[in-house]
């Protein structure tokens, strides 16, 4: 945690002056954190009672208590799960965790909030079908999961650049300073943020089905950006950008190293080698509750080697951090 928070800080604020903020992000100077929970970002179409119905879409918001600085840079948390919903009462996904509430969500945010930073744990539209015999419907829902999951990452990040603009800034955050980290499934959707940024790499064999058209389909679920208005999607705050300084994931995958191209933003990436369910490196992504095979991917090893060759790492090879 001590690594990634020096390494979001520095590359954030690089090129500005660092003296008065020599504490400030690094050590914990604050004792106590505000949460504001259950606020509303956006309202969009889900699909996890089966058929296409509103879904409102919730953050949980974590400040500085007694914080006077007017503009703090902003780091967005998307939690695990499997894209399958978790609760007392229907632990659909088969885990214990699953939900904005995660003890180590919960940790996280309140770890960097009390470092300065505001620090966001966001929902985000769930529902595919892991128990399906037939490997098409598994790869297609859960890509199609996926998307959807992006899509409102993006959509987060315009959220906090509209409310900056229109809604006088109301979380006090600086937009020029955006972050996006998720864990486990979470990570699939920040390694996504950053490197998922043109609709061909969708027609990667594997992304298709038989007849070669990507499962995303843009006609249903719009853009890759979530701005468009299609039966399953609605555009939010479509006169901003989604763009993002940094993404970090504890876990997770991205689809594709080649979807990793020059010049996107570096990445931080946590991954134990022995992941039983998504690849450290390159392999398949397995459905936990059923151990069946859905697609492979390529790890936070492969993405961040890939990330590396293109030079998408130099800020971070630039603070001559001591690690192996």
């Amino acid at each position: 945690m001590n690594k990634l928070i020096r390494i979001c800080i520095t590359l954030l604020l690089t090129g500005t002056a660092l003296q008065g903020f020599s504490q400030r992000y690094l050590s914990e100077i604050f004792s106590s954190v505000d949460k504001t929970p259950n606020v509303v970002y956006a309202v969009n179409i889900g699909v996890l009672t089966g058929s296409p119905q509103a879904d409102t879409l919730k953050m949980d918001v974590y400040e500085p208590s007694g914080d006077v600085q007017g503009e703090r840079p902003l780091i967005l948390l998307a939690h695990t799960g499997s894209f399958l919903p978790n609760s007392p009462t229907a632990p659909i996904n088969g885990q214990c965790t699953g939900s904005r509430t995660d003890s180590s969500m919960v940790e996280i945010a309140t770890q960097f909030a009390k470092r300065g930073y505001v620090a966001v744990v966001f929902s985000y539209r769930l529902g595919w079908n892991p128990a399906s015999s037939y490997q098409d419907v598994r790869t297609g829902t859960l890509l199609n999961a996926a998307y959807r999951g992006i899509q409102d990452a993006r959509t987060l990040v315009r959220f906090f650049k509209n409310n900056y603009t229109n809604g006088g800034n109301t979380y006090g955050v600086d937009t020029s300073l955006i972050v996006v980290g998720g864990q486990g499934t979470g990570g699939y959707i920040s390694l996504a943020v950053s490197s998922l940024t043109n609709y061909n790499e969708l027609f990667l064999t594997k992304f298709t089905d038989g007849v070669g058209t990507p499962y995303a389909d843009t006609s249903l679920s719009g853009d890759l950006e979530g701005k468009w208005n299609r039966p399953l999607n609605v555009g939010n705050y479509t006169g901003f950008n989604s763009n993002v300084n940094m993404t970090f994931n504890f876990g997770g995958a991205v689809g594709d190293s080649s979807w990793i191209e020059a010049g996107e933003p570096p990445m931080v990436g946590f991954h134990v080698p022995s992941d039983p369910f998504a690849p450290y490196d390159y392999g398949a992504v397995i459905v936990p509750t059923t151990g069946d095979f859905v697609v492979n991917v390529s790890g936070t090893y492969g993405a961040i080697n890939n990330s590396d060759r293109l030079g998408n790492q130099a800020p971070i090879i630039a603070l001559g951090i001591s690690d192996v």
